[in-house]
């Protein structure tokens, strides 16, 4: 979260600066610095902050690092998504605590998932549409999973085509587009490098045409996801 978003997301309070302090639990110097881009926000506080200023968007979250990335398995990629609005882990109560940006880049990654974690990544490129694209797409080409992305971006925008969202179906077509040129020759499974190779060979005839043009082994479809976004 920047000092801009912060100093802008008191202003839409209409509070001054000593009654923000007081809800976040700051003092009101700490906080001037902070909207002066002097300090940065305690990790102890993000939460409050977000909690206080409801107008903060998740996409204001700080980033962990890559060195917390190995500990993101299956339970808390899907406690994320739930925090986040996810549909399909809508039982779960969570709160989100990692930035979506991250949070997609960490998923995709991974070699294995289980697959209704992995179906969930379309909805996430979709709901934060406006995430910041040019650190994921440079992330997941550090890691080699520019396939696996361009994939979920296929997907995630045939969905805001169906729902006639040509604002984000445009958004993400953009990126999708520009990926394109940094497909890699290799296959890749979505995320799930370590299933059959009777499983395997089989998707080698029978994944999506969403699929094949990313080289990724998947049967995953856009009919397949429209569950997630009925609710």
């Amino acid at each position: 979260m920047t000092a801009a978003e912060l100093r802008q997301a008191r202003k839409t309070k209409g509070w001054t600066q000593q009654r923000a302090a007081s809800h976040l639990g700051l003092s009101q110097t700490y906080l001037s610095l902070i909207e002066q881009g002097k300090r940065q926000v305690p990790r102890s506080r993000v939460q409050r902050v977000l909690a206080v200023y409801d107008s903060l968007s998740p996409l204001a979250l700080p980033m962990h690092g890559q060195k917390d990335w190995a500990g993101m398995g299956d339970l808390k990629l899907a406690r994320q998504l739930a925090g986040l609005g996810y549909p399909g882990f809508a039982y779960m109560r969570a709160r989100a605590t990692w930035n979506p940006s991250e949070l997609l880049v960490a998923a995709l990654t991974k070699d294995d998932l289980e697959s209704r974690t992995a179906e969930a990544l379309p909805w996430l490129a979709l709901a934060f549409s406006n995430l910041d694209w040019d650190w994921v797409v440079k992330q997941t080409k550090i890691h080699d999973a520019q396939n696996r992305l361009g994939f979920v971006l296929t997907l995630a925008r045939s969905l805001a085509e169906r729902m006639n969202d040509r604002a984000v179906a445009s958004r993400i077509r953009e990126v999708e587009t520009a990926l394109h040129a940094s497909v890699l020759l290799r296959e890749l499974t979505f995320c799930h490098e370590h299933m059959p190779q009777a499983e395997r060979r089989w998707l080698k005839h029978n994944s999506t045409l969403e699929a094949k043009q990313w080289n990724v082994l998947s049967d995953l479809s856009p009919e397949h996801l429209s569950h997630a976004f009925a609710g």
